[in-house]
């Protein structure tokens, strides 16, 4: 179920994997199961050792994980396409309400040791989040050869909370031709994709864990604020001009109902998320 929910937090633009990993309570486990991949373990499986490389990468937390993170990525690219395409206002409420309770969540965890001079740090976030949020997204076509560097920038930003990778490729302008990969089968695509992305997230996965064992609250700060400054990229009522560049408006008294009853689902949607790894002991 936490691969479910990774899976399709990675499909959403401005939603991030790593925070739901980060607020279920597997975010440790599974760094730790990112940075134990390494050459020698080729050895192992050459050896006939099953049993020792299954227990060096943690294989029955991790098989269901990637297994639910993949079902997630398949099945929810198909709804993305379409329900953008046909309620955008409403999809953009319900991942609004979630980015919400998700930000709120990490708020909850890094309260206990939050301080003053941490202050900053969120508001660098937040800031940074915002202005990147607000950039036009470029339209471009993808040589062979960028498939693997887009694939290793947006797996590795994935598993930081609070920024997506997804709105990483929305920026470069290689989104729509992603997902329309995915729900065609262009294996040839995905498989660089892949290849690059694998790359990137183990050596995200070693700088993650060599700094959050130096500067954790400064790090979750800062990833805090990120999470909230996301949410001008998600505001429901937005449009674009000739030109592309975003604009935010405020609802009107026809159009405000719909995606504030969404919004207010994503909030429950995050909630119970919240409460159920909570009751499980995981937050």
């Amino acid at each position: 179920m936490r691969g479910l929910a990774m899976g399709a937090a990675d499909a959403v633009p401005g939603v991030s994997g790593g925070t739901i990993a980060f607020l279920t309570g597997i975010y440790p486990r599974w760094l730790a199961v990112l940075t134990a991949l390494h050459p020698r373990l080729l050895r192992l499986g050459m050896q006939g050792q099953w049993k020792a490389l299954w227990r060096v990468l943690d294989g029955a937390f991790v098989l269901p994980l990637i297994a639910g993170i993949i079902v997630a990525l398949i099945s929810v690219a198909h709804l993305i396409t379409y329900g953008l395409d046909a309620w955008p206002e409403r999809i953009w409420g319900l991942f609004f309400g979630l980015v919400m309770m998700m930000g709120l969540g990490l708020i909850r965890q890094i309260w206990p040791g939050f301080q003053g001079r941490h202050v900053a740090y969120f508001a660098i976030g937040l800031l940074g989040s915002a202005a990147l949020g607000l950039l036009q997204p470029v339209s471009m076509e993808m040589a062979w050869w960028g498939w693997p560097l887009a694939g290793a920038l947006a797996l590795s930003a994935m598993l930081l909370p609070g920024i997506s990778g997804s709105f990483l490729l929305v920026l470069i302008g290689v989104y729509p031709t992603l997902m329309k990969a995915v729900t065609s089968g262009d294996w040839g695509m995905l498989g660089l994709f892949a290849l690059g992305g694998g790359c990137g997230l183990i050596a995200m996965a070693h700088l993650l864990r060599w700094i959050l064992a130096r500067a954790e609250m400064i790090l979750l700060s800062t990833l805090t604020g990120v999470v909230f400054g996301a949410l001008v990229r998600i505001w429901p009522w937005q449009s674009s001009d000739q030109s592309g560049t975003l604009l935010l408006n405020w609802p009107s008294v026809s159009n405000w109902l719909s995606p504030t009853l969404w919004m207010l689902a994503g909030l429950m949607c995050g909630f119970v998320m919240l409460w159920v790894s909570q009751r499980e002991g995981a937050v």
